[in-house]
């Protein structure tokens, strides 16, 4: 089966295709459909017939409904219409910053953190009073992070104190964490919060219970006064495939034979 990927633009550009399709999810009538538009049944026709035509949707007995070609269309097409909704701000940001470290099938479903917003601060070292109100509503929180900030060991070690915490950090970051705060690594740590050392890597984020938050970077430079934040389901669970990713590819802190390296200078 072949499927002319031609006419997903024109469904989703065209409110009223898209809405006859969806409603086709399950049997109808012409009449019935016509009803729950609000539109004429001569408006509805033309449609139906082209639908026909195109292997999209079949008779039904005295309606039609969505072949699987139609529904494969449909969900392709919704996916097409998120992604033209996306805020022109939003659509800049991802396509003047560096999302190469994003796996190509997550790249592909997009659409699926497209309803959230950008958040921007003046001052890079002012940690986003939206992605924090997401943290401290969650139970768990993973958090993936190339850059270190001097608020981050303290945060996270607050919040390990009632909530399920896994980090990846880079190695730099880690021994920053290490030669700063070695104390507050280890209570956190030992409040079972979970901390593995991942090798480069070129986006920060945190996937938590109540949404999902991220920051890249623009050219060589992580972007601090740039974090985008969406709170949708789908989000999270595209959040966490992508934590997944990296965590994946790290290894767990073995703390004790990083304090012993530390003791002895050598980081």
């Amino acid at each position: 089966m072949s499927i002319d990927f031609s006419c997903l633009i024109g469904l989703s550009t065209t409110p009223l295709k898209l809405k006859i399709l969806e409603k086709l999810k399950n049997p109808n009538r012409v009449s019935d459909l016509a009803r729950s538009l609000d539109v004429p049944r001569n408006t509805i026709k033309p449609h139906i017939r082209s639908f026909v035509e195109a292997g999209l949707i079949e008779r039904c007995g005295e309606g039609y409904r969505l072949t699987l070609l139609g529904n494969i269309v449909l969900e392709k097409a919704v996916e097409i219409e998120k992604i033209l909704s996306i805020d022109r701000d939003v659509r800049d940001f991802f396509l003047t910053h560096d999302t190469s470290p994003i796996p190509e099938e997550l790249i592909g479903d997009i659409h699926y953190i497209c309803g959230g917003r950008l958040v921007r601060s003046v001052d890079p070292f002012e940690l986003s009073e939206d992605w924090i109100k997401i943290l401290k509503a969650s139970n768990w929180i993973k958090g993936v992070s190339p850059v270190y900030h001097p608020e981050f060991p303290a945060l996270f070690t607050a919040l390990a104190e009632e909530r399920d915490i896994t980090l990846v950090l880079t190695k730099d970051v880690f021994e920053k964490c290490m030669s700063e705060h070695p104390e507050l690594v280890k209570k956190f740590i030992g409040l079972d919060g979970e901390m593995r050392v991942c090798g480069d890597v070129k986006v920060a984020f945190v996937v938590a219970e109540k949404g999902f938050a991220m920051g890249l970077y623009a050219g060589n430079v992580y972007d601090a006064n740039h974090i985008y934040v969406c709170t949708s389901d789908e989000a999270v669970c595209w959040g966490l495939k992508l934590f997944n990713h990296f965590y994946n590819k790290s290894t767990v802190v073995e703390y004790h034979l990083w304090a012993g390296r530390n003791t002895h200078g050598c980081i």
